[in-house]
């Protein structure tokens, strides 16, 4: 379901970090007008949530805080069910990375990506109905 995770940084204008799930990488040709779009959105959105339709039936969620944005790409029409929890992600990813932003040291931004991939696995464990029967099992 999850594609990428991609932060955006406002004051600069562009990507800062990334994280792929899926098998389309936000660094590739094929995807570079889709980062041209949800960039543009990204930088210029200044607070709250932005759903876009993308090429290759992608779907990314943008969501904006003060200097930074997370887009969360989706590999179907977002599920408007999930839309919540999905948003609570970003906004969780966004504060975790708020810290390391904060520092202004380009090189420290690499550190948050495990724990970004935490936040995204611990998610979609707890999305998922297979999991869910398990632990109601136990």
């Amino acid at each position: 379901m999850l594609e990428n995770a991609i932060i955006f940084s406002k004051d600069l204008a562009k990507v800062v970090l990334t994280s792929t799930y899926g098998s389309h990488d936000p660094h590739a040709d094929s995807f570079a007008n889709s980062l041209e779009k949800i960039q543009e959105i990204a930088v210029k959105l200044e607070k709250g949530l932005f759903t876009l339709d993308l090429d290759l039936n992608l779907t990314a969620m943008i969501v904006a805080i003060k200097n930074l944005s997370v887009a969360l790409v989706f590999n179907e029409k977002f599920d408007k069910t999930l839309h919540e929890s999905w948003e609570k992600v970003a906004k969780e990813i966004v504060n975790g990375f708020e810290k390391y932003y904060d520092s202004k040291d380009e090189s420290k931004y690499t550190e948050f990506k495990p724990k970004l991939d935490d936040i995204i696995k611990w998610h979609e464990k707890e999305l998922s109905p297979i999991d869910k029967m398990k632990d109601a099992l136990w």
